[in-house]
């Protein structure tokens, strides 16, 4: 939808309807000044609240070090606020308004109702216990409590003290950064007021205050037995811990001497165990050198001879000592020092056996007795070694077993006391929250009424301010009312807005001539006696200028149309032909037979006894009688053919050229655009076109076909808006 919104428009079209915004908005102001006089005085009461919840949370920080926490602050007083608006809170308080009015109605608050007045002594006896009973139990109340006789909750509901009658008009905010809470109450009644504010501020105080110290106790309570069940739990452990203790202690004492001795004992197994590899390997060289002494007296390889005896005589000595002293190392429990002097022994004896070597002969005789010499030597050598391997075996056999003793696991002792330790632990965490529970039970904040509310003078009347409310209420609302029908309003009556549905020039605007004062010669004559008819003839002049502008030399055709029948064309024509005789130019006007414009443009005495030229005799003869400044060619309305149809293309040309020759403007009345084919034909020999739209209507969505046509023409100017009611 194509919607009006042209600021400037818009004020125009407001003042059409000044009065009307004079009017409504003084109404509205009228009717709420004397509505609000009727209006009952309001009396405003307030009460205040300590809570000392800043100082509890000034106190924490400066004992913790921190910041003051401003949003749990905040969210504290928050949750109070909420808990006091709670339906319990409201109800609570609703039950001792209403049980005030009906326990003494000579000092009620508000005027008995109608089902109060209905109510029967009986009935009203009932009616007080069930509200006490719900007061005392702290019962809410709804539509259910509506029983067939007596209808609990209507009868506070149409007394004015239900739930949102109430919430209404009581407020509950924090009073600034402070500390208080702020009750306030605003009613009818002062007495109401105070009543309200007072009792609410100290029935809320007195719940919270139950509800804190039951929580508390509550909460001290179990802890007080979980800390009584963690003391004795830790105690059992710390005895069984402390007997492990002294356990584990004599345990510790006994195995540090055995640890003691097993090491001596693991130095002397190691110790043993060396020499037993010792005499293994010296074993099992001197089987070795057996062995290869039996080869050589079977003779399977070379051997020497010995001819030093006494180098055999030595050699017999330091086996002898070799023996003794491998003797006294096992008996002296493999001292390093006997280690050293077997070893002494062993060297001289290879020596005097190397030497021997050296210095021998082959004589088989001798080499054979050394050879035997030998291997009785190494006998004697195995069995001494032997015998000393089978005395350190038996030796290893009676030492204990192990690799150092028992060793360091954690065992039971260790366990126990890990038990005590957590135990120990445990009680003291629940401890610390028995410590943290009591302080802050003891130091919790504490509601106190600080400051009792007081009846109080009316407030202040805001009857003016009402009704000023009222009278702006009542210009917008007209002002709105207005606006919606003039952008709904599509119709188009200036020029403006019909350049912006057409997108095309506006070339100018005539106002509203009535039928029976179309005549030219009456307008033209005026000396601004008619209104209507000076200011068309100003308009005309405008429109006339502009147009002049693009008629000159060859483009003297000009072509008027219309979107459709009835908007005033014709007569635009002949205003405009008018108006140009006046500045001395011929013109020739070709429009549709109508003796209404002969009476408008010429003369009728002159015309007398005069034939009507045609246009389609023109076309055929080529001859026009010019007459005084205008002449007029009329079109042969009853003929169904289009001007193509009547010469071809050429002789029309032909035709125009004469036409063009001959007058300084011609002017054509061409069809409307619901003739679309007539309208192309006779715009191919117009030089200039403009198209007539009357003031007051729409475009239809099939209009826009030929406004687009219109738009596409080389030589159209514009538009002219007709018929404009000039106020």
């Amino acid at each position: 939808m194509n919607l009006n919104l042209n600021l400037r428009e818009f004020l125009k079209y407001l003042l059409r309807f000044k009065w009307l915004l004079i009017v409504i908005p003084v109404l509205f102001a009228v009717v709420t000044y004397f509505l609000a006089k009727k209006l009952p005085k309001t009396y405003r009461s307030s009460a205040l609240i300590s809570t000392g919840i800043t100082g509890q949370f000034q106190q924490s920080a400066l004992n913790t070090g921190n910041q003051l926490d401003y949003f749990k602050l905040s969210q504290q007083f928050g949750n109070l606020m909420e808990m006091m608006k709670s339906k319990r809170s409201i109800t609570a308080l609703a039950y001792k308004l209403i049980l005030h009015d009906l326990k003494d109605p000579d000092q009620a608050f508000k005027e008995p109702s109608d089902l109060i007045k209905k109510l029967s002594s009986q009935d009203k006896e009932l009616v007080i216990k069930e509200y006490e009973k719900r007061l005392a139990n702290g019962t809410l109340i709804s539509t259910a409590d509506n029983g067939n006789r007596i209808k609990l909750y209507d009868i506070l509901n149409y007394a004015g003290y239900s739930e949102n009658a109430i919430s209404e008009n009581l407020s509950i905010a924090r009073n600034g950064e402070s500390d208080f809470i702020k009750v306030e109450f605003i009613s009818s009644n002062p007495d109401l007021s105070t009543y309200v504010v007072n009792t609410f501020s100290r029935d809320f105080i007195a719940y919270y205050t139950n509800l804190s110290i039951a929580g508390q106790s509550e909460s001290l309570a179990i802890l007080d037995s979980l800390l009584r069940a963690k003391q004795i739990d830790m105690e059992r452990k710390n005895a069984s811990a402390q007997g492990a203790i002294t356990a584990s202690a004599a345990a510790a004492a006994g195995a540090t001497n055995s640890q003691r001795q097993s090491d001596m004992a693991y130095s002397r197994v190691a110790e043993a165990e060396s020499q037993r590899q010792v005499y293994l390997r010296q074993i099992s060289s001197i089987k070795g050198a057996i062995e290869d002494i039996d080869a050589k007296l079977k003779g399977q390889g070379g051997y020497v001879t010995q001819n030093e005896s006494t180098n055999n005589t030595a050699i017999v000595d330091l086996d002898n000592q070799l023996r003794i002293a491998n003797q006294k190392y096992i008996n002296n429990n493999f001292r390093p020092q006997d280690k050293a002097s077997i070893d002494s022994l062993q060297r001289i004896k290879e020596r005097l056996v190397a030497r021997s070597y050296n210095t021998g002969s082959l004589n088989p005789t001798v080499v054979r007795q050394e050879l035997l010499n030998q291997r009785l030597k190494y006998e004697g050598d195995l069995a001494a070694a032997q015998s000393a391997l089978t005395t350190i075996e038996r030796q290893l056999s009676t030492m204990p077993k192990g690799s150092g003793g028992a060793s360091a696991a954690p065992g039971p002792a260790q366990n126990i006391i890990r038990e005590a330790e957590i135990a120990s632990a445990d009680y003291q965490a629940v401890q610390n929250q028995y410590n943290q529970a009591k302080l802050m039970s003891q130091t919790a904040s504490h509601l106190a009424l600080a400051e009792p509310g007081l009846p109080g003078p009316p407030e202040k009347s805001k009857n003016m301010l009402y009704v000023a409310f009222s009278g702006i209420s009542g210009l917008l609302v007209c002002m709105m009312s207005l606006f919606v029908a003039f952008a709904f309003n599509t119709t188009i009556n200036d020029p403006g807005r019909l350049e912006v549905v057409t997108r095309q020039k506006v070339v100018g605007a005539l106002n509203f001539i009535g039928e029976a004062d179309k005549d030219l010669r009456n307008i033209w004559k005026d000396d601004g006696d008619v209104k209507d008819y000076s200011i068309y003839k100003d308009l005309l002049r405008s429109l006339r200028f502009e147009i002049n502008q693009h008629l000159s030399g060859d483009n003297n055709v000009l072509g008027i149309t219309s979107l459709s029948q009835g908007e005033g064309k014709t007569f635009l024509a002949g205003s405009l032909s008018y108006a140009f005789a006046m500045m001395g130019k011929n013109v020739l006007l070709i429009c549709e037979k109508n003796d209404n414009i002969l009476d408008l443009v010429t003369n009728k005495k002159n015309m007398e006894g005069m034939s009507a030229q045609k246009f389609e005799s023109f076309l055929v003869k080529k001859q026009i009688q010019v007459e005084d400044r205008i002449t007029i060619l009329n079109r042969a309305t009853n003929s169904s053919n289009s001007l193509l149809e009547l010469r071809d293309a050429q002789s029309l040309i032909a035709g125009f050229e004469v036409l063009k020759n001959t007058f300084d403007i011609v002017i054509i009345d061409i069809e409307s655009g619901q003739d679309m084919y007539n309208v192309k034909e006779w715009m191919m020999f117009c030089d200039k076109s403009i198209a007539v739209f009357e003031a007051g209507k729409k475009i239809a969505e099939n209009e826009e076909v030929f406004i687009k046509f219109l738009a596409e023409q080389r030589g159209f100017l514009g538009w002219v808006l007709n018929k404009v009611k000039v106020a």
